[in-house]
Parts: structure tokens; sequence; C-alpha cells
């Protein structure tokens, strides 16, 4: 380490802008070019660099003046960098998920009808439920409600809620079977 970036360091302990700048300008271009070795996009590698020198101006006063700053400097941007890296396996694989579900889900025509119809079948036997009950299916059902949440939103208790529920679903089970 050269005696001009110990000044440097000291003063960026000192709250120094010209300091930090003088060193942002140093290694911007190294941290952006190791991250550019990793990260497909020229994106996420900017952002690594934000993201190091950020860290650098909010730790200053931890760095060690008597030990070269690239170290220190290369080390966050390796940090950064797997987690980046990481993160995007992750969604990688999480968007690989999504496209199956997908694909698992796609209906052929007559699927689709047929779902339809049973949608519909549900939907008609709901409305000759007690209004009530009727409600309760729709905010369990359609909004996906808890209990705890439909009971808060009726003033009921949920023991309430479970028991028309279980009746609702009764009621929709066996008029589906007698139609099937």
């Amino acid at each position: 380490m050269n005696i001009d970036e110990e000044n440097l360091i000291k003063r960026l302990r000192q709250d120094d802008e010209k300091a930090f700048n003088t060193l942002f300008y140093q290694y911007h271009e190294r941290v952006y070019n190791l991250a550019r070795r990793f990260l497909p996009f020229k994106e996420d590698a900017e952002e690594i660099v934000q993201i190091v020198f950020i860290a650098l101006w909010e730790n200053r006063y931890q760095v060690d003046q008597t030990k070269p700053l690239s170290h220190y400097i290369l080390a966050i941007a390796r940090h950064w960098i797997y987690n980046t890296v990481k993160k995007n396996i992750y969604r990688q694989g999480y968007l690989d998920h999504l496209q199956q579900q997908n694909k698992s889900l796609d209906f052929v025509t007559e699927d689709a009808v047929s779902y339809n119809e049973l949608n519909s079948l549900v939907e008609k036997l709901t409305t000759d439920l007690p209004p009530k009950r009727s409600e309760i299916f729709r905010l369990s059902r359609n909004e996906g409600l808890s209990y705890r949440e439909i009971a808060s939103r009726l003033s009921i208790t949920e023991s309430t809620v479970n028991t028309q529920l279980t009746k609702a679903l009764d009621y929709v089970r066996k008029n589906i079977k007698a139609l099937y």
C-alpha cells in the first residue's frame, strides 16, 4: 500500500468526500469488471459497484489505514456478487417451477369447458344457500379469507364460520354428485 492511499483512507475516515471520490475513481472499474465476470447483466454489475461504494462510505470509520484498500473493497464486491448469483439461481429455479406449473395447468378445450361448467354449477348452488352461509362460502372460496378473517369481517365466531362452511360444502358436494 502506498502513502497516498493511506492518506486517502485517513481523509475518508474524516468524512472527506473528495477522498471518497478519488477512491471511487481508482477502484470502480475493477469492481465493475469483477462483477461482470460473474453476472450476465451489466445492470447487476453496476448495482454491485453502487453497493460496494455505499458500504465503503457507511463503514469508512472501520477501514484499516494500514491495509490495502483493494482487499477491503474487493471482499465486499465478492460478497455481493456471490449473493446476487445465489439470488439469481433461486429466482431462475422459481421461474422454472412456475413455468412447469403453467404447463401442467394448461387445459385442453374439453377440460376448460368442463371446468367452466363445474364452476358455474358451484356458483348456482351457492345462490341456493341461505344468504349468510352463501356469503361465508364466497369469502372463503372466492376471496381466500381464513376462518378468523371471515369471523372478524362478519362479527361471528370462527366456530360459526366452520359450521356454515361445512354445511355449504356438504350441500355443494351432494348436489354435484347427484348431477354427475
